[in-house]
């Protein structure tokens, strides 16, 4: 039985789960809000319509324990006392300061003492004697009626906030409910139709493969988040393509660069092994160490490339002066009997933050590539452009390259046609070096071109790379 796992084609019932369960969650999220948004919003409705129907009481009956004081003629009161006008459930009693009713309303004459009010208090409070009155509302005023202070007290059923409290309640029981589920299914509605591209999105990623990285995902109108995301897919879709494109290319050309040397050492072999006795085995032998040298350049070449894809091709920073570094890697190169003189003009106190052995190799590439098609002369120069610039540009007389393949000639494994026009006693190169430059350029933070040879040298025909580095001690 084979474990290993496969890939789920975009029609799999646990991804369409998944995908409602995300939808469910994000419904339920936006229940949550709206529930509790309706709750604190009714809550402050109710809070807001009870204290503004107890305030319109309170004012109610202060303004009839006024009236009720100013009926009083000659500390005489009117019995009964005169009723609240438009309420016939509004009553009054007038308590001295004894705790007697002096006056009171028809609709109470008759009781004892109902409320009473401490000293230095404005709340009036049951008397024991209360029965039968249930939930009311009470005010109490103190006058001075002749001679005789009195307490006014004015009270009546609390019916219309009975009222209003049920109506309200009676109506939230059915309204909230029903405006719940209302903005619940809205909200999976919306939440569904906003998932929708992004659902497009998850099946035509799951149609990508290493093969076709060609497609891209569809791209919402609207540059809201879920447009940028699909944007930025594509984007990084374009890199791993275009990734993708360069490592088939690179493995293809290695394949083909390291067969070369192998297959002649492995004919040279088999030569020798065929005819030991009549073999010219140190002929043999040169050929293979001369291919196993360039076996071993070649190799060394495509480790430092992949040391360059993964950024650790700079291994050191520190303060490097390129005027040594360059004399230096001429003197290299003058050790080995040369056909090409090498002439060097350097400024003093050029230097730059780097990594002295990468730097070191930038200049021997270039010094090869130059001793490759030069055809009496290689110039070396080192200077400034400006304090922030350091400046190393390598020179021949060669033939030139063509304007077309400028850009071109810094790829990897590319052999333009003109390298083949070399003179005797020179080498095949792997189609690496400037690549290797360039990556080393770039990891230092500088740029690399090249151009024709300088103006005012204008019998020379040759090529000129010119390296700019950010100069100083960073």
């Amino acid at each position: 039985m084979n474990r290993r796992s496969r890939s789920r084609p975009s029609n799999d019932p646990r991804g369409r789960a998944r995908s409602r369960s995300l939808r469910l969650r994000l419904t339920a999220l936006a229940a949550l809000a709206i529930t509790v948004t309706v709750g604190l919003a009714t809550a402050v409705l109710v809070a807001t319509l009870v204290s503004s129907v107890r305030s319109n009481e309170t004012t109610t009956l202060n303004a009839y324990a006024e009236s009720v004081a100013r009926s009083a003629t000659d500390g005489r009161w009117p019995t009964p006392l005169p009723p609240a006008p438009g309420d016939p459930g509004i009553w009054a009693q007038v308590v001295d300061s004894s705790g007697r009713v002096v006056a009171a309303t028809e609709n109470v004459a008759g009781q004892p003492v109902m409320y009473t009010l401490a000293a230095g208090s404005t709340s009036p409070k049951p008397a024991p004697t209360l029965v039968g009155h249930g939930d009311e509302q009470v005010v109490a005023q103190r006058y001075v009626v002749g001679s005789t202070p009195v307490v006014v007290y004015a009270g009546g059923p609390t019916r219309l906030l009975s009222i209003l409290t049920s109506d309200i309640r009676g109506h939230l029981l059915y309204a909230v409910p029903l405006v719940l589920l209302g903005a619940i299914g809205i909200s999976w509605l919306l939440i569904g139709r906003t998932l929708r591209p992004v659902e497009r999105m998850r099946a035509e990623a799951a149609e990508i493969t290493g093969s076709g990285l060609h497609r891209r995902i569809p791209e919402p109108d609207g540059d809201d988040e879920i447009g940028r995301l699909a944007r930025t897919l594509n984007i990084m879709l374009g890199r791993l393509e275009n990734s993708a494109a360069r490592q088939r290319r690179f493995v293809s050309d290695a394949s083909h660069e390291l067969r070369t040397p192998v297959t002649a050492i492995r004919t040279s072999m088999e030569v020798g092994l065929a005819h030991p006795d009549q073999a010219p085995w140190p002929e043999l032998a040169t050929r293979v160490v001369a291919e196993s040298a360039r076996l071993q350049r070649l190799v060394d070449d495509l480790l430092l490339h992949a040391r360059a894809d993964d950024d650790t091709l700079v291994s050191r920073h520190e303060p490097v002066d390129l005027r040594s570094l360059a004399v230096a890697a001429v003197d290299a190169v003058d050790a080995v009997p040369s056909r090409i003189p090498i002439a060097v003009e350097a400024e003093d106190g050029v230097r730059v933050t780097g990594d002295p052995d990468q730097l070191t190799r930038l200049l021997r590439n270039l010094l090869d590539n130059a001793e490759r098609h030069a055809a009496a002369h290689i110039r070396v120069r080192v200077t400034t452009d400006g304090p922030d610039t350091a400046v190393v540009e390598v020179a021949d007389d060669g033939p030139g390259i063509p304007l077309a393949d400028r850009d071109r000639v810094f790829d990897r494994f590319v052999r333009l046609q003109t390298a083949r026009e070399r003179g005797p006693g020179t080498t095949a190169g792997t189609g690496l070096g400037l690549s290797i430059a360039r990556d080393i350029v770039t990891a230092h933070g500088g740029t690399i071109e090249v151009t024709d040879a300088d103006p005012e040298r204008s019998h020379e025909r040759g090529a000129k790379f010119t390296v700019r580095l950010p100069a100083g001690d960073r």
